[in-house]
């Protein structure tokens, strides 16, 4: 019920305000989200996998004022261990974010 499309948001930053230390400000948030259940699938076979669970992503804006949501590919990272059962359940993740973003309107590329 926490996470009825699969994920949990585990931590956020606005690095837009850090970043306008240096730089003119943009706006752009990370988050780590993630599902410590589907990540413990992998974990048991390969601890190393934590290195990309739970999910990097960013919401931000371009320089063209086009919001983004962006993600490493979860199969790309996870497959790099070359595990079939770990690769397996990054194809997963490919599909359940996938599904987040058309659930939330938004086109995948």
């Amino acid at each position: 019920m926490s996470a009825p499309w699969g994920f949990l948001r585990y931590w956020e930053t606005d690095v837009g305000a850090l970043m306008s230390l240096a730089a003119p400000a943009r706006p752009c948030t990370e988050y780590l989200m993630g599902n410590h259940t589907i990540a413990q699938r992998m974990f048991v076979h390969e601890p190393g996998v934590m290195l990309y669970a739970p999910l990097r992503t960013t919401i931000h804006e371009d320089g063209d004022g086009a919001t983004w949501f962006s993600v490493d590919l979860p199969s790309s990272r996870f497959g790099s261990f070359g595990n079939p059962a770990v690769t397996a359940v990054g194809r997963e993740l490919d599909e359940k974010v996938a599904a987040l973003l058309a659930h939330l309107g938004a086109p995948v590329a």
